[in-house]
């Protein structure tokens, strides 16, 4: 699968930020950059998000690492090829600390 991790990917982070009045303003940050297999979904994962309309979501595989072992979909996001993609759904496959799936959807600007 590591041949297959041809994309590069940024993880973003948010938090909170206080300006000098005391506004608070939520700020995405890069934290992690990383080679990753990007995929359209298939078979029964892409009719049923075409049946949702939801059929700019992407699968990303990457390594596991120190860096997304914390990764949850509240407080992350993927910039890929100039988009930006919301995390719904996390999984370290087969919980070997080996690679993780991470499926997300292009964010609506």
């Amino acid at each position: 699968m590591i041949e297959l991790m041809r994309d590069r990917i940024t993880i973003q982070k948010s938090s909170v930020k206080t300006d000098k009045i005391g506004n608070h303003a939520a700020v995405w940050e890069d934290v992690y950059s990383c080679a990753a297999y990007a995929n359209n979904l298939s078979g029964k994962e892409y009719w049923a998000a075409k049946q949702l309309n939801a059929q700019s979501e992407l699968d990303f595989i990457i390594r596991y690492c120190s860096e997304v072992a914390a990764l949850d979909s509240e407080h992350y996001r993927i910039r890929f090829r100039g988009d930006l993609y919301n995390i719904t759904f996390i999984d370290n496959v087969q919980y070997k600390n080996k690679s993780v799936r991470i499926r997300a959807e292009r964010g609506k600007r």
